[in-house]
């Protein structure tokens, strides 16, 4: 009977010893020492998040695919060809492909903007995108994400990236740049596109394919082009910050004075237009020499208009998105991960049943205490098998127990690495042990 789990994404490849479930392209398992890396890099975002003020949410993986048609633009890449949609009761949905209008839409379900002050949350989540993998770009990737509500003043956009900043600094990156810029807003944004357009028009058969394309749907994303033919055209372009009303002048000077004052160096960088249609005002970007020719690290920007995609009013809102797989491959280049402990601290060897009663209990008072603690439950088994797995597991220490230990109400406790061993007390063992855990700790 033919197998129903290809029809899920699932896929086969053909093995000397028949088929094998393989995951889906794009998609990686994690698990042993890139896991504690993993979990790592967690901690210690979250504790900056905490540090900042900001609050966990978590929106659900699937949503409607008006979310995102409606934000992120229909005739973008990722609503065009990058979401993953699934048809179920006549309801369209897809997995989400970025975290800012998941967010935006449970903002406004749960009219999390009506609170009389700021609001500030963070998420960390994962998303989906049919694109070609590549490294640090994947089918399903990682992001943090942080979201700053209810504030439109230019300090705003300074804390969050000063809370972009030190996390990256928690982490022990210090080789990115930040790059600035301000894309408008509905009063000059008009004017911006027009003289933008006004000079790539001439220009427009020596531009990539893509770039063609993007002229008459997304002039702005032209900017962030990084075939070099198209870089030498828009960098003789005009200044388009001379377009910019003066409101927004001032915003953006205005930031630039809080990031100077605060000692996070920056760029004034007019081609940062981010890739997603809802940014306006703000926009910023860090880039780093650690990630290749993928130097993107993070970035966000300004979002003020989004709630007027959903038809609702709009209110101020700027945030930020970085990625966990890019995150890892910066720390990776800098071979700045702790060294992960993976190993068992103590390993329970006992040489029959009576042995085996006594260790049990032991096994789970040290597990309880927080002393990573394996034990054989083959009790039958040779002390030289058992320490081979206690050698096999790593473990700092063996405690071995037998019939000839037990009439002597001691224990060995062997140190694996130094192939000694002392006598411990069967009475008040639990405490002898940690104290000796502790000491070596």
């Amino acid at each position: 009977m033919p197998s129903r789990l290809g029809s899920i994404g699932f896929q086969w490849y053909s093995s000397p010893f028949g088929g094998i479930l393989k995951a889906v392209r794009g998609m990686h398992d994690i698990f042993g020492s890139e896991m504690a890396k993993w979990k790592w890099i967690e901690t210690q975002v979250r504790s900056v998040f905490e540090t900042f003020g900001y609050q966990e949410i978590r929106t659900p993986v699937l949503e409607n695919v008006e979310v995102f048609s409606k934000t992120v633009g229909d005739e973008t890449d990722i609503v065009e060809k990058q979401m993953y949609q699934v048809t179920k009761e006549n309801e369209s949905l897809v997995l989400r492909p970025e975290g800012t209008a998941g967010f935006m839409r449970a903002v406004l379900e749960h009219q999390l903007h009506r609170e009389p002050s700021i609001q500030k949350y963070f998420y960390y989540l994962p998303m989906f995108r049919h694109e070609r993998p590549q490294k640090g770009r994947l089918r399903q990737f990682h992001q943090f994400g942080a979201e700053f509500i209810n504030d439109s003043s230019p300090e705003a956009d300074a804390d969050v990236i000063a809370l972009l900043d030190a996390i990256y600094r928690k982490l022990g990156i210090t080789e990115y740049d930040i790059r600035i810029n301000s894309l408008g807003c509905l009063e000059c944004r008009p004017q911006m596109k027009e003289t933008l357009t006004g000079f790539l028009r001439p220009a427009l058969p020596n531009l990539c394919e893509q770039c063609q394309k993007r002229f008459e749907r997304a002039p702005f994303r032209i900017l962030d082009c990084k075939r070099e033919s198209c870089r030498e055209i828009t960098a003789k372009g005009p200044s388009l910050s001379s377009c910019l009303c003066t409101k927004c002048q001032t915003h953006h000077t205005q930031l630039k004075k809080r990031l100077e004052e605060a000692q996070i160096p920056f760029i004034d960088d007019p081609s940062i237009v981010r890739g997603l249609d809802y940014y306006s005002s703000t926009a910023f970007e860090f880039t780093s020499s650690l990630l290749g020719a993928q130097s993107a690290l993070g970035g966000g920007g300004r979002y003020d208009q989004l709630a007027e995609r959903f038809g609702e009013k709009p209110f101020p809102a700027v945030g930020f998105a970085l990625g966990m797989e890019r995150l890892v491959i910066a720390l990776e280049a800098k071979n700045a991960f702790p060294q992960p402990h993976l190993f068992p601290k103590l390993y329970l060897a006992p040489l029959g049943e009576r042995a085996l009663d006594i260790l049990f209990p032991l096994s789970l008072q040290l597990r309880r205490a927080g002393v990573w603690t394996e034990i054989s439950y083959e009790s039958q088994k040779s002390l030289k098998a058992q320490l081979k797995h206690a050698n096999r597991l790593q473990a700092h220490f063996s405690l071995i127990l037998g019939e000839d230990e037990i009439g002597k109400k001691v224990a060995l406790l062997k140190d694996m690495a130094a192939q000694t061993q002392t006598e411990i007390p069967l009475e008040g063992i639990y405490e002898n042990l940690l104290n000796k855990v502790n000491r070596e700790n």
